[in-house]
């Protein structure tokens, strides 16, 4: 039998799915009124679908009007790569205590490949979108080892909003090799037995975390000044 799901949950799903798989263009506003028939749901759930969607910062709500995707800003990048500090040093550093586990074994064995995929990827000069793949997998693999749904749900949040830029970043000289060798960091800080390993795994990820946001950044502000820049 197929579990039923609140219209509400439906409208969400089937929005969030359409933004991040490109179904809905920057700075075009799109109507509820049109999109709730599009789907074949009442404007209630649809607008309650909206609000959730707005709050996980996926779309802005203009009243009167619609809605429209949302663009990053600096308050957000700061918000967001703070929250990655939380969420993915909380999770590496589960990781690595339980790192004796079956389990915990298979998904380091993983995390070992990731950086492997992604050090030919790059020594092969292969596409931008090819050696961040590998750059995801590597933190959601630590993400998803921790089995806390919500902490799941906030990483595929904030992954997505700045998956565009995060882009961006690697297409600078130097940062995808530099991104590599922080995963390798984090890494060995999460196999290793030194005493002081629990603080050294959660500063490994601080450090590869801030130093991206700041990237990210510099990114942003040269895109204000030269639109055309990173393009």
């Amino acid at each position: 039998m197929t579990a039923y799901k609140p219209l509400q949950e439906v409208a969400y799903e089937y929005l969030r799915d359409k933004i991040t798989n490109g179904g809905l263009e920057a700075g075009k506003i799109y109507s509820e009124t049109k999109m709730a028939k599009e789907i074949g749901i009442s404007r209630t759930p649809f607008k309650d679908a909206l609000v959730r969607l707005s709050q996980d910062r996926y779309i802005d709500i203009i009243p009167s009007r619609g809605f429209c995707l949302h663009v990053l800003s600096e308050e957000d990048i700061n918000n967001t790569y703070q929250s990655r500090i939380a969420v993915e040093g909380f999770c590496s550093l589960y990781l690595h205590m339980h790192r004796m586990e079956r389990t915990a074994r298979s998904v380091i064995r993983d995390l070992q490949e990731d950086m492997l995929e992604m050090e030919q990827s790059i020594s092969e000069s292969r596409p931008y979108a090819e050696i961040l793949n590998h750059d995801l997998n590597f933190h959601a693999r630590i993400v998803r080892y921790s089995g806390n749904k919500e902490m799941i749900r906030l990483y595929e949040s904030y992954n997505h909003q700045t998956f565009d830029i995060a882009m961006k970043t690697f297409e600078l000289s130097g940062r995808p090799g530099n991104a590599l060798d922080e995963h390798r960091e984090i890494y060995q800080n999460i196999i290793s037995d030194e005493i002081s390993s629990d603080m050294d795994v959660y500063r490994s990820v601080m450090k590869h975390v801030d130093n991206t946001r700041e990237i990210v950044l510099k990114v942003l502000e040269a895109e204000k000044k030269t639109p055309s820049a990173f393009s």
